[in-house]
C-alpha cells in the first residue's frame, strides 16, 4: 500500500481503483461499524510484500 494513500484509506469515497471498479465506501463503512458501534478499532500497516488489517472488538 503505498503510504501517501494511508492516511486516507479510510475516507469516504476514497479510492484507487478506477471510477468503474469501486466506490470507496467499503473500509469507510467498516470502520464506522467497529468503532461507533462495536467499540472496537479498525487499523492498517504495510508488512513485507503487502498490508495488514487489524479489527480490535
Amino acid at each position: 500500500m503505498a503510504e501517501e494513500n494511508m492516511d486516507r484509506l479510510f475516507d469516504p469515497y476514497f479510492t484507487t481503483k478506477g471510477p468503474d471498479k469501486g466506490t470507496g465506501l467499503g473500509l469507510f463503512m467498516s470502520k464506522n461499524i467497529i468503532e461507533k458501534n462495536m467499540g472496537g478499532r479498525l487499523t492498517v500497516r504495510n508488512i513485507g510484500a503487502g498490508a495488514e488489517f487489524g479489527i480490535e472488538v
